[in-house]
């Protein structure tokens, strides 16, 4: 990958984590300048700035050198999140397709005569769609969570690779 022309950049320390570029030097931390990226860091080949890329095409992502428990970590957090997306749009059909049945029985309970069934009918049908609805909530708290989770550990390993840095 050719570095951008833009990313023009200030070095930084790469004690902690030794990376080489294609040259066999040991990479240097850059930090993007560009609007697509501010101050996003990547490593780069050490010789960029002498004489631009045309020795080297070395370049990666700092942030996306995540390895180890974090990156399976935010695999796990991220299969669960999604799991749990599933599962609201699941219970939201769920939930719609609830509705419609109420509508269907709400037009046979004007048919029946007496105000005792047409009650239990529709009492049953909406503690139905409460329960659903209750599932939907609990799950959209679960993800919250586990968003919440997700950036925690996403800072502890920035942390942690700044820090290497």
């Amino acid at each position: 990958m050719e570095l951008s022309s833009g990313s023009t950049s200030s070095f930084g320390s790469n004690s902690g984590v030794r990376k080489l570029c294609e040259c066999g030097l040991p990479a240097k931390v850059f930090k993007s300048k560009t609007d697509k990226n501010p101050n996003r860091r990547f490593f780069g080949c050490q010789l960029y700035k002498e004489g631009g890329n045309a020795h080297c095409k070395f370049f990666r992502w700092l942030d996306e050198e995540v390895i180890g428990w974090q990156k399976r970590a935010l695999a796990e957090a991220q299969s669960v999140i999604k799991e749990k997306t599933e599962k609201i749009k699941e219970l939201n059909a769920t939930i719609l397709e609830l509705r419609g049945d109420l509508e269907r029985q709400n037009l046979e309970i004007s048919s029946i005569n007496t105000e005792d069934e047409k009650i239990s009918i529709e009492l049953g049908l909406q503690k139905r769609i409460d329960e659903i609805e209750t599932i939907v909530y609990r799950q959209r708290i679960v993800i919250r969570g586990l968003t919440g989770l997700l950036i925690c550990v996403v800072s502890a390993i920035v942390f942690c690779i700044v820090s290497d840095v």
